[in-house]
Formats: C-alpha cells, sequence, structure tokens
C-alpha cells in the first residue's frame, strides 16, 4: 500500500501544477443563435483524468486500509456535534440539492454533466479530508504552477498576442481582434494577459492564492534554495498578477495582505513580521515600477471611465438584472445546475449574440437562481458556519498557544490565518465573478481550498 500512497500524493501535487492547463476533448460542441455557447459545450479535461485516476488510487487504498467506518444513527447525531462532520454533511446535502435540481432542468444532459463535474470536486475533497497531504508540499506545487503561468503571462502581455495550441488548450488572441479581452484607452489597445487560462481574471484568482501560499513559504523557509525559490516565484507571479488587470483579484489581495499585516502584528513574530513586510516592499516596488511605466492603462481599469469600461460595466449589471428575474421567477426550485445561460435565451431574451449569454458575474446569485432557495440557504449556511467555526476555532487555538509559548503562534496557526485568507479571497471574487461554479478549473480550485479549510477544523475536533 506504500506504493499507493505515494501515487496519490505524488499524483495530487502533480494534479495542483497542471490544473491551470486547459487542455481538453470537446466531445460535444453547442451553440446559440448561430455562435458558440461555451456553457453548453461538453469538456473532458486533461488534469480531470488524472484526478480521476488519483481518486481511482484513492477508492482502492481506503478499501483495503478499511477506513470507512459504518455509523448507526446515534453515532451520526453525535458526529453532528463535531464542526468539521456537521458543514461536511451540510456539503453532501448541498450536492443532494444541485442533482435533485436535474430533475426540473430545462436540459437534463446539460445538467447531469454539470452536476458530476461537481461530485468530481466533491470527492477531492473527501480525499484532501482523509488523506495525509503535506501543506506545504501543497502551497510549493501551487506556487510553482503559478510562476509557469506568470512567465507565460508576461511574455503574452509585452508580446501582446497569445497563440493558439490545441495540446495546450491554449485558443488565439490579438488585441486587434474582437472577442479578446483587452483594455482600451483613448490611443492603444492592450491585451490582457490570460496565461493557458481562458480569461485574465481567471489566471488572477490563481495568482491571489499564490501570493498568499508564496507568503506562507517564505515564513517558514530555512534554506538558501527555498528562499530563493520564493523570491523566484514572487518577481514571475506579481507582474502577471498586474498585467492581468483584474480589479476584483487586486481586491481581493489587498485585503488578505492587510488582514494578514494585522494577524502578524498581533502574534508578534519577528522573523514573520520582517519575511512579510521585505516581501510587501517588493511587491510595491514592482506594481510602481509597472504602474508609473503604464499609468493610462492602470487609470483606465481603476476608473472605468473609457466607453469598453463602461460597456463592460452596463452589461455585468444586465446580468445581474437577468439573475433576479430568474429568480424572482423560480425562487423555490431554480433552473437546474448548469442551466442558467439556458434559461436566460429560453425565458428572457432571445435575440442576443450566443456569446453575450453568459451567467451572472456573482456566484451567489447564480447559484440562487440554478439551486432555488434551498440550495441557497445550504450553500449560504455552509459558508457561515465554515467562517465561524474558524474564526473561533482559531482563536481557541491562539489562546492554548500563548500559554505555551509567548513568542508567538505555532506553524498550525500560520497555516490557518492563510488557508483561511485563501478562502477569504475566493469568497470575494465570487462576488464579481462566476468560474468558481460554472467552469471546471473553478470549481477545483473553489472545493480544494473548502476542503483545505474543513481539514483544519477537523484536526481541531
Amino acid at each position: 500500500m506504500a506504493k499507493i500512497k505515494t501515487l496519490i500524493e505524488s499524483g495530487f501535487y502533480f494534479f495542483i501544477i497542471l490544473l491551470p492547463w486547459q487542455t481538453r476533448l470537446i466531445w460535444q460542441d453547442a451553440s446559440l443563435n448561430g455562435y458558440v455557447w461555451e456553457y453548453g459545450r461538453f469538456s473532458l479535461y486533461g488534469t480531470e483524468l488524472l484526478l480521476w485516476l488519483i481518486l481511482f488510487c484513492y477508492g482502492f487504498w481506503l478499501i483495503k486500509t478499511r477506513h470507512l467506518v459504518r455509523l448507526n444513527f446515534n453515532q451520526f447525531i453525535q458526529q453532528l456535534k463535531k464542526p468539521a462532520a456537521l458543514i461536511y454533511w451540510l456539503i453532501v446535502l448541498f450536492f443532494i440539492i444541485a442533482g435533485w435540481s436535474v430533475v426540473w432542468s430545462l436540459d437534463r444532459e446539460l445538467a447531469y454533466y454539470s452536476w458530476f463535474r461537481l461530485l468530481a470536486a466533491g470527492a477531492m475533497l473527501s480525499l484532501i479530508l482523509t488523506f495525509k497531504f503535506s501543506f506545504k508540499k501543497i502551497a510549493a506545487s501551487w506556487v510553482a504552477g503559478a510562476a509557469v503561468q506568470g512567465v507565460f503571462a508576461s511574455w503574452q502581455f509585452f508580446s501582446q498576442y497569445v497563440f493558439a495550441n490545441k495540446w495546450l488548450g491554449l485558443a488565439e488572441h490579438l488585441p486587434t481582434v474582437p472577442g479578446a479581452i483587452i483594455l482600451q484607452t483613448d490611443s492603444e489597445r492592450w491585451l490582457r494577459a490570460y496565461g493557458s487560462l481562458p480569461h485574465p481574471n481567471i489566471l488572477a484568482g490563481f495568482l491571489v492564492i499564490a501570493v498568499l501560499f508564496l507568503l506562507y513559504l517564505a515564513f517558514i523557509a530555512e534554506k538558501a534554495s527555498q528562499r530563493v525559490f520564493v523570491l523566484v516565484g514572487l518577481v514571475a507571479i506579481i507582474p502577471a498578477l498586474f498585467f492581468s488587470f483584474s480589479r476584483s483579484a487586486w481586491l481581493a489581495l489587498i485585503f488578505s495582505l492587510v488582514v494578514l499585516g494585522f494577524w502578524l502584528w498581533r502574534h508578534k513574530n519577528y522573523f514573520w513580521q520582517s519575511s512579510f513586510f521585505k516581501i510587501l516592499f517588493l511587491i510595491l516596488i514592482m506594481v510602481g515600477v509597472l504602474g508609473g511605466s503604464l499609468y493610462q492603462p492602470l487609470l483606465t481599469r481603476i476608473t472605468g471611465e473609457q466607453d469598453l469600461e463602461a460597456a463592460s460595466i452596463e452589461l455585468r449589471l444586465a446580468f445581474t438584472k437577468q439573475a433576479l428575474e430568474l429568480i424572482k421567477a423560480d425562487w423555490l426550485w431554480g433552473q437546474g445546475i448548469g442551466n442558467y445561460t439556458l434559461a436566460v435565451w429560453q425565458k428572457i431574451d432571445a435575440s442576443w449574440p450566443g456569446y453575450y449569454y453568459q451567467p451572472v458575474h456573482n456566484i451567489y446569485l447564480l447559484i440562487s437562481a440554478e439551486l432555488g432557495i434551498f440550495g441557497a440557504l445550504a450553500f449560504g449556511l455552509i459558508l457561515i458556519l465554515l467562517i465561524w467555526f474558524l474564526i473561533t476555532t482559531k482563536a481557541e487555538g491562539a489562546n492554548r498557544q500563548s500559554r505555551l509559548n509567548e513568542a508567538g503562534d505555532s506553524r498550525l496557526s500560520l497555516e490557518k490565518i492563510i488557508i483561511f485568507l485563501c478562502l477569504s479571497s475566493i469568497l470575494i471574487i465570487g462576488l464579481f465573478d462566476h468560474y468558481f461554479w460554472t467552469l471546471y478549473f473553478g470549481v477545483m480550485i473553489f472545493w480544494l481550498i473548502v476542503g483545505l479549510n474543513l481539514k483544519l477544523l477537523k484536526s481541531a475536533d
């Protein structure tokens, strides 16, 4: 079983590194009004195959090591008194509600496809809870994958070109071709950095979490090679995050850095504080240089006054209006998982070009529209309880640690704040985007981070 265990562990770290690469087989295409309809396509991703191989080995390992335990009703009720178990079973309930929505969905095949993707994320969450992964290696894998993305994204921005390659899952993008995500000033069109992902905002969300993991690695670095890894990662990631011009990701990172700085100030660990301010200084230097060199695009993006920026904001408001209409019309049961854009086409406006049919850029409204009141309540309760228990458990842990060590928190406390801020960043970005619910990459990222937070609660039970 040692070989199976090693295969699962190494495979999962490799999965994290490769996750941003969107190599896929589109086995059923879709269109609306004569245009490609991305949210109706059925795809099989290369990393999806890797994940299922890992999960197959995980299932075999569970059976052989007899980790599966039967609970009677009384034991089940006792389990629910533990925070991690309570949230875990709420997640199971949420997945059941999502599956039940297939029954009344507009397109059952599409709903089944979306639900199956959600179940894969749930199986991954179970793997994270059960298996003993190294958080340090998870962080290092994420930063390594993000550094590669950072170098690639910076090259794209400087060359103002994304080449097409089906084996890498890349589509061609040029600032002069309609459909590319650009930033337009009064005199120029700038192609925003994609990396290997389908949108600059998605790249930025991945990089924000990478910055937080990078800070963790900097705090625990003991060898010169580890510090070099952190420095190289920082220099690769921060410019790419800037070149994505993603306001929601910038907001999430600023929030996380402020909270982390306050946490470090309270816990008075000189080495961690020193490392944090050195990295923060480097970040400010890089952002200052890049911002000064690209003053006009940056100002345009921040103010949103240019015509394309204003049109983008108006379109997002239109999406929000559509979501509220669908929620009002079917508030009890929703439209069915994965059926949001189809519902907009069938029930609200069938005259738009197909590429205009996008999910509302807010995962909370989106889940409410697709799963109805029961799905929205279950999802909200999961997040509220998870955040509440993380905060209260952290406080209790800090009190215990302070009695044992007046110099500061343990590495476990540091892991808690970093993983909590990763979740917080996702929830902030989720107010302005939809990919954590609609796209395979985003769904995996969301439930992976939820799983890491839940694992911390489990360890505290």
